[in-house]
């Protein structure tokens, strides 16, 4: 019976791709040749949960593995490669999870900068996704002098650094964003995900309303980080590399913060993702400027655009003088208006979803012609409703445009009512598919364009398979 060796190498790497690292430890363990002939497969893809683990590997690393020279079989059949270059163990993906509340004082800046510029030195084509919970304010006053290649993708969860901290919450909040985008500590990040309220994933709510916190009033120093010492004259030379921002269950990012990093000269071209959800310290309707700002600039740049703004439901006098504040405001500055911005500058994204406390019928494209009878939608969609956590990215393949909106409140300056939102969707004859939901326990539907509108229950439907995925679309 041949041996797997005796196979071209491309085809031997290629059913090696299909083998756990447990599989192909064990099979590194059948002889010499095959220990060296798995090195490649074996280091390609490396996920590591533990700091000790991180030593391990860069120990590893720096060791050459000890064998005697390959067999003349081996080297006939691979294309004459040199016993050094099978020794060679390349990593292509490295998935870096690394826990404070597990190892505490153990994780330092300079060990980790360390042990990722030895990976990046030794592997220079490495991708790492670096992700670090319940991280410590020290540990990120350690990064701010140091520098971090090769991570592409970075997941922060700080719900514990607001405990034992010297700053004042606007100077910590500001080290965070400079931190993460200015190109300095991690010059060659792509993705970043920041969450400042919990420590893990795991802890992330998955139920969508539950993360509607009312505002908290953090960005009442809105005109404080307008100063010399908390805006440099060019911020953030590390936008115009992003390619996915997700800032979530965020009460750093507030309008100031919000200002530096979407109306600066730094443009993020390359941007194909936004989150920006459960942001408390970002008002609806005292910020709207820096809101109709930001829509402005993420719809001529993105492909997902997801904005989740606070709850006002708890107080009914505040919603009711918001409300008035709001009218008032775009009736004077339509400009600002976030459903006019998103009539004329959302048309072409491909998804978008939408939480604000008050929308109106602007937020769809105009008509054309109005529909008659004959013309009227028939029979419901051939696209199945559920699962949720699914429905963009099936609506999407079959050529439409996603767009799921909330209503947390009410009608921009009550000129529209719930029914009235519904029978403008139903009459959309453009190639978008809208989700229109209210808040828990009201009944939601769904306007497919071309086809009869389908009626639901949010409260039981959408929560439970609502994805918290940090990275997924």
């Amino acid at each position: 019976m041949p041996s797997m060796l005796e196979l071209p190498r491309e085809l031997y790497l290629m059913i090696c791709s299909y083998l756990e690292p447990t599989d192909l430890t064990k099979l590194a363990g059948v002889s010499r040749d095959t220990y060296l002939a798995v090195q490649q497969p074996l280091y390609a893809r490396i996920n590591i949960t533990a700091y000790a683990s991180l030593i391990k590997l860069v120990n590893t690393l720096q060791r050459v593995p000890v064998v005697s020279h390959i067999s003349s079989t081996q080297r006939l059949r691979w294309f004459k490669l040199a016993d050094s270059q099978l020794r060679e163990r390349d990593i292509k993906y490295l998935d870096l999870v690394l826990d404070h509340r597990k190892d505490g004082q153990k994780i330092t800046g300079a060990i980790v900068a360390n042990c990722i510029g030895a990976i990046g030195r030794k592997c220079y084509t490495a991708q790492i996704t670096l992700t670090l919970n319940a991280t410590s304010a020290d540990f990120v006053k350690q990064l701010e002098r140091l520098g971090l290649p090769n991570v592409v993708r970075l997941a922060l969860f700080l719900g514990s650094c607001g405990k034992k901290m010297t700053y004042t919450r606007e100077e910590w909040s500001w080290k965070v964003w400079e931190l993460v985008f200015s190109g300095l500590t991690f010059p060659d990040l792509r993705k970043v995900y920041v969450n400042t309220y919990d420590d893990h994933e795991d802890e992330v709510p998955d139920d969508l309303f539950a993360q509607m916190r009312p505002w908290d009033g953090y960005s009442h120093a809105y005109d404080k980080h307008r100063t010399a010492k908390h805006n440099p004259p060019t911020p953030f030379h590390g936008l115009g590399s992003m390619q996915e921002i997700v800032l979530a269950h965020n009460s750093y990012l507030d309008a100031s913060a919000l200002q530096c990093l979407f109306e600066s000269d730094i443009i993020p071209g390359r941007l194909t993702k936004l989150e920006i959800v459960d942001c408390p310290a970002l008002h609806p309707v005292k910020h709207l400027t820096a809101l109709s700002t930001l829509l402005r600039r993420a719809l001529q740049l993105v492909r997902s655009l997801k904005l989740h703004l606070c709850d006002l439901s708890g107080y009914h006098e505040e919603v009711t003088f918001n409300e008035m504040q709001y009218g008032a405001r775009i009736n004077k500055h339509p400009e600002e208006h976030l459903c006019n911005v998103i009539r004329e500058l959302g048309q072409t994204i491909p998804s978008l979803d939408l939480a604000v406390p008050f929308i109106c019928d602007r937020i769809f494209p105009p008509l054309a012609t109005q529909p008659t009878v004959e013309t009227a939608a028939q029979g419901f969609p051939q696209v199945p409703l559920h699962p949720f956590g699914s429905l963009p990215g099936r609506i999407r393949a079959e050529g439409y445009k996603h767009r799921q909106l909330y209503c947390l409140e009410g009608i921009c300056r009550a000129a529209h009512s719930r029914k009235h939102m519904a029978a403008r969707a139903d009459m959309q004859t453009s190639d978008h598919s809208w989700l229109l939901l209210h808040l828990p326990g009201d009944h939601g539907s769904w306007h497919l364009s071309g086809y009869s509108r389908v009626k639901f229950s949010p409260h039981k439907e959408l929560t439970e398979p609502y994805n918290k995925g940090i990275w997924a679309l």
